[in-house]
């Protein structure tokens, strides 16, 4: 079976000066398709390093990454913004939206750029918007949505690209308690409702625990879990 995701014996250091500082230290993890998958870990702990070198936006110092098959260790820059691009979908604590579009059409801008014709990328949107509960405000700008609404744009952004992978750091993070599990339950839902995987970085035990699978990362090492109760 081919992983969507297979990293293997990852290490990413950085250089202080004189100093080395080893934030991922040997991590290895395979991720079927649909498969969720929580990360958690202490702030510091290399959550974000983590995700942000499985999504190659950054390179590991040694080890290896493959995406949906292909190995990533010998792509060239072009080839990796095309992985990017085509398999992954990114969402983080802050929605980071653009603030002069409307809802449905952030979602369907993201569906343009993955390659979708203006029809299909606006279908695509409303779709995606409709599943997240958002219809009735498709054609509000950001600011005119509350946090959670603006989050579950950017959940429904980062799907409008069809990927296989979603990355998602503490994507809800920067909401309260019960708009947060109102928001990550909506997220799971339509995860699951599409057969994505994804890696989700949070500090919330709760939201860890409705994972198929959960990680801690501590001392640049990943330390799996008992399996949860989905």
């Amino acid at each position: 079976m081919i992983h969507i995701l297979e990293i293997n014996d990852l290490t990413r250091s950085f250089h202080q000066g004189h100093k080395t500082i080893d934030v991922l230290r040997g991590v290895s993890l395979s991720i079927k398709a649909g498969e969720l998958v929580g990360l958690v870990g202490a702030s510091g702990s290399g959550k974000s390093t983590l995700l942000q070198v499985a999504g190659l936006l950054d390179k590991a110092s040694a080890g290896t990454i493959a995406i949906d098959g292909v190995d990533t260790a010998t792509t060239k820059d072009d080839a990796r913004t095309a992985i990017r691009r085509d398999k992954l979908g990114f969402i983080y604590q802050f929605h980071h939206l653009l603030p002069e579009f409307t809802a449905l059409e952030n979602v369907a801008l993201a569906a343009r750029i993955g390659g979708a014709n203006e029809k299909d990328a606006t279908d695509r949107a409303h779709q995606l918007l409709l599943e997240l509960n958002l219809s009735d405000r498709e054609d509000h700008i950001p600011a005119k949505l509350s946090g959670g609404e603006q989050q579950r744009v950017a959940i429904a952004r980062a799907l409008a690209g069809e990927p296989k992978l979603i990355l998602a750091d503490e994507p809800t993070g920067n909401l309260d308690e019960a708009t947060a599990v109102r928001v990550f339950d909506l997220f799971l839902e339509t995860v699951r409702n599409r057969g994505v995987a994804a890696v989700i970085a949070t500090h919330d035990m709760n939201l860890a625990n409705k994972m198929d699978r959960q990680f801690t990362l501590r001392e640049g090492l990943l330390h799996p879990k008992a399996t949860s109760n989905t």
